[in-house]
C-alpha cells in the first residue's frame, strides 16, 4: 500500500533505478500512479493513457541509456510518468499551468525529450529519421518509438513501418496495445491484434475446462493453474503465429505480446531486444486507465479530463454548462430526424464532439473511421457523390492532418460535405500542438466553401440547419467553452449586423469574440470614444456590401479573430475592403504567439488582447498615437 509520505519522497533519478529491485520498482510505479491521479485531479489533463504506460516506462529507463538512448512517445499525451522519472517530478504541480511543465513532450524542458508531438501517427517515421541521423554521423545509439494501436491505424504510421523495414533502421517500436485510441480502437488493425485475445486456441480452456476443473477440488485446481501457464505460453505463441506474419512482412522481428504491467517481463524482454539490429517491434498488452477503478472501467470518459474528486471520480464542476459540442449534438440528433439523407462521422472523438447521442440513436448513419482524419474526409467525400449529406466532426487541430482533401477531394468538386470543426481558435492547457488557430486561414483558400464561425447557441444552430440544406461544402468552427444564448438577434446567416449606435470607430468581431468585442465597446464609449461594434458569422462568402454601409463614415476599424493574425480571416477581409475604397485605418487583431500558448484560454487571449480590456487598450492608444501625429 503506497503511504502518502511515500508519495511526496523524491523521485530517483533515471540512474538510480537500475539499482533498484523489482520489489522496489513495483513499489515506485504505485507511486506514480498516485502522483498521477493526485495532480490530475487537481488539475486536470490526460489521466487513462499514462496510468498504462507506468511500468513500460520503469521498464524502459531501467534497461536504455536515455539521454543517450533517444526516446519518442507517439501522440505524447502519455508522457507523465516519463516527466516525473526524467527530473521533473519537483514541478509535476505545475503541468499544463501557464510558465509549468507541458502535458506533452517538450525539447526545451528537457534532453529526455527529444521529438515534440502532439497529434497522433508520427512516432515511427521520427524514429527513423533519428536513426538514419545519428547513423550517419557515426553515433551509437537505440532509437525507441511508443506507439497505441489507435494511432497505429492512422496512414502515416503504415507508411513509416513500411520505409524503416526497407531500410532496416536500428528502431525498436513499442506497440502499446490496450485497445483503445481516445475513443475505442476501431479498424481492421484492431480487429487483427484483437484476434490474439480471441483465439479458439487457448479461450475454449478458460470458458469450458477452467470452471470444471475448479469443481474438482485441490487437485482439480493444481491442473488448473497448470494450463492457466500452458494457456499464457499459448498465447504468446498465437500472437506470434498471427502477428509476426504481419509485421515481419514488413521487415520487422516481431515480439509479443507481453503483459505490459509485468516489470519482470519487460525488463527481460527490453534487455534482449536492445541487441538485436535492425527493426523490432514488441507487442505489449496493457489496461487504460491501470490502478484507477473508474480509469479502468470507463477510459475514454478519464481520457482527458476536468478536475475530480478522487474518491467517487465526479467532476469537481458543481454545474455544468451547455457547450458548442453539446448544442451541435443536439441539433445533429434533431436534423437527422428530418432528413434521412445526414450522416456523421468521427475520427476517434465521438464523445469529445459531441456525437455519442446521435451514434446511439442512429448506429447506421453514423462511422467512426479511428484516427484517419484524411480518410474520414474522403470518405465524407464519397458518400456525398453518392447522394447522403455526411456531417464531419474533428477538432481544429486535428483538421489540419486533411487540408489536402478538404480541398482535393471535396471543394474541388463542390461537394455537399459539412464540417463541424470543434476546439477552433484558443484552446487552453494543451498547448501549441492543439490550439485552434489555423482553421480560418486555412478555410479561406479552398474554392466553393462556405465558412461560417457563430457565437452563440443559436447561430450555431442556424450555420448547422443552413449547411445541411446547401448543395456545397459548409464549414462551422467554434470554440470549447460555454455556448451563450440570447445575446442577439440574428434573421440571416449571411449578413453583417450592428450592435449599439455609431461612431468613428467600429469593432468587427468573428464568431466567438463576439462577447469580449461587446464588452470592449462598452470600455470605449465610457471613457467617451464613440465605438460601433459589428459582427459577422459567415466569414466566407463576406457580406462586403453591407459592411461598406456600416463603415461608410468610421475612421478606424478593428478586426478580431480568434485565429492567425497573419494570414488570417481577418487580413483578407480588410484587403477587400480596402480594394472597395474604404478609406479608414483598419487594424486586424488575432494570435501572434503560436509557439507557447499552455495556458487557459482566458489567459491566451487576454495575453494576445483579444480580451475586452485588451482590444480596448489597442483602440485608445491608435487614437493617441493618430492624435499625436496630427
Amino acid at each position: 500500500m503506497v503511504t502518502v509520505n511515500d508519495v511526496n519522497q523524491a523521485l530517483p533519478a533515471p540512474d538510480a533505478l537500475k539499482k533498484m529491485t523489482i520489489d522496489e520498482l513495483r513499489q515506485l510505479a504505485g507511486r506514480i500512479r498516485e502522483m498521477i491521479i493526485k495532480q490530475v485531479a487537481s488539475s486536470g489533463g490526460h489521466l487513462a493513457s499514462n496510468l498504462g504506460v507506468v511500468e513500460l516506462t520503469i521498464a524502459l529507463l531501467y534497461v536504455f541509456d536515455f539521454p543517450n538512448d533517444q526516446m519518442i512517445f507517439d501522440v505524447g499525451h502519455q508522457c507523465y510518468p516519463w516527466k516525473l522519472l526524467t527530473g521533473r517530478g519537483d514541478r509535476f504541480s505545475t503541468l499544463r499551468k501557464e510558465d509549468g511543465i507541458a502535458g506533452f513532450p517538450k525539447r526545451a524542458e528537457s534532453p529526455y525529450d527529444v521529438f515534440e508531438t502532439g497529434h497522433s501517427s508520427t512516432s515511427v517515421s521520427a524514429a527513423a529519421g533519428l536513426a538514419r541521423a545519428a547513423r550517419l554521423q557515426g553515433v551509437e545509439c537505440q532509437v525507441i518509438a511508443m506507439i497505441g494501436d489507435g494511432a497505429l491505424s492512422g496512414g502515416m504510421a503504415f507508411e513509416a513501418l513500411n520505409d524503416v523495414g526497407q531500410h532496416e533502421d536500428n528502431v525498436i517500436i513499442i506497440l502499446n496495445d490496450n485497445q483503445m485510441s481516445i475513443d475505442r480502437a476501431v479498424g481492421g488493425l484492431s480487429r487483427h491484434l484483437e484476434k490474439v485475445r480471441l483465439s479458439r486456441r487457448y479461450w475454449k480452456l478458460k470458458s469450458t475446462w477452467e470452471p470444471r476443473l475448479e469443481r474438482m477440488g485441490r487437485p482439480g485446481r493444481r491442473i488448473s493453474t497448470w494450463l492457466r501457464y500452458l494457456k499464457r505460453k499459448g498465447r504468446s505463441y498465437i500472437a506470434a503465429d498471427l502477428n509476426s506474419v504481419f509485421f515481419e512482412q514488413l521487415g520487422f522481428r516481431y515480439y509479443g505480446p507481453v503483459d505490459g504491467h509485468d516489470l519482470f517481463q519487460l525488463i527481460d524482454y527490453f534487455r534482449h531486444i536492445k541487441e538485436i539490429p535492425g527493426p523490432v517491434l514488441l507487442h505489449v498488452s496493457t489496461v487504460k486507465g491501470k490502478g484507477y477503478d473508474f480509469a479502468e472501467s470507463e477510459p475514454s470518459e478519464y481520457h482527458g479530463v476536468a478536475p475530480f474528486v478522487i474518491e467517487n471520480g465526479a467532476c469537481r464542476t458543481s454545474t455544468k454548462c451547455e457547450t458548442f459540442s453539446d448544442v451541435f449534438g443536439k441539433e445533429m440528433l434533431a436534423l437527422a430526424e428530418k432528413e434521412p439523407r445526414l450522416i456523421a462521422i468521427s475520427a476517434a472523438m465521438t464523445s469529445g464532439t459531441g456525437l455519442l447521442a446521435f451514434e446511439t440513436t442512429y448506429p447506421n448513419r453514423f462511422f467512426d473511421v479511428g484516427i484517419a482524419e484524411q480518410h474520414a474526409v474522403t470518405l465524407a467525400a464519397g458518400f456525398a457523390a453518392g447522394g447522403l449529406k455526411p456531417v464531419v466532426a474533428l477538432y481544429s487541430t486535428f483538421l489540419q492532418r486533411a487540408v489536402d482533401q478538404v480541398i482535393h477531394d471535396v471543394c474541388l468538386q463542390n461537394l455537399p460535405v459539412v464540417f463541424a470543426i470543434d476546439r477552433a481558435g484558443a484552446v487552453g492547457a494543451d498547448g501549441p500542438t492543439h490550439q485552434g488557430y489555423y482553421d480560418l486561414a486555412i478555410a479561406k483558400l479552398p474554392p466553393n466553401l462556405t465558412v461560417f464561425a457563430p457565437a452563440t447557441k443559436e447561430e450555431l444552430s442556424m450555420s448547422l440547419k443552413e449547411a445541411v440544406s446547401l448543395s456545397s461544402p459548409v464549414l462551422i468552427r467554434y470554440p470549447r467553452s460555454e455556448a451563450p444564448a440570447g445575446l442577439f438577434k440574428r434573421d440571416n446567416p449571411y449578413d453583417v449586423i450592428s450592435h449599439g449606435a455609431e461612431g468613428d470607430v467600429a469593432i468587427l468581431s468573428i464568431g466567438a469574440l463576439f462577447e469580449e468585442a461587446s464588452d470592449a465597446s462598452a470600455i470605449l464609449r465610457r471613457k467617451g470614444i464613440a465605438t460601433r461594434h459589428l459582427s459577422t458569422l459567415c466569414t466566407k462568402p463576406f457580406d462586403f456590401d453591407g459592411m461598406m454601409e456600416w463603415i461608410e463614415t468610421v475612421e478606424l476599424l478593428v478586426i478580431v479573430e480568434d485565429g492567425v493574425a497573419l494570414g488570417g480571416a481577418a487580413e483578407s477581409i480588410a484587403a477587400e475592403l480596402k480594394a472597395r475604397g474604404f478609406a479608414g485605418q483598419i487594424v486586424c487583431l488575432g494570435h501572434r504567439d503560436l509557439t507557447t500558448g499552455q495556458a487557459s484560454r482566458e489567459r491566451l487571449l487576454a495575453k494576445e488582447k483579444l480580451d475586452a480590456e485588451g482590444i480596448a487598450e489597442t483602440v485608445i492608444n491608435i487614437q493617441v498615437e493618430t492624435r499625436g501625429h496630427r
